[in-house]
């Protein structure tokens, strides 16, 4: 279920981007220190530590809150980001 996936650090990147939200905006919201988005964007990893996924969680979260969509990778297609129509 797309809604359970856990977007890339690329994905956070180019969604924040999207919306024109800063690194320091995003970590006020969730409620970490900005190097925290920083490197989690910078992750090239799948996460599996439990926090650093909760924390990818609530980034996706308030992203979609602004109207991202995460296009998570496919047969058909790569990962990306749009906004809802």
């Amino acid at each position: 279920m797309a809604g359970d996936k856990i977007p890339s650090g690329r994905m956070i990147r180019a969604a924040r981007a999207l919306v024109g939200m800063e690194q320091l905006d995003l970590a006020r919201e969730i409620g970490v220190d900005r190097r925290t988005v920083s490197r989690l964007e910078a992750d090239t990893e799948i996460p599996v530590n439990p926090l650093k996924i909760a924390t990818f969680r609530k980034m996706r979260d308030v992203l979609q809150e602004r109207g991202v969509v995460f296009l998570y990778r496919s047969k058909f297609h790569g990962e990306g980001v749009a906004l809802k129509d």
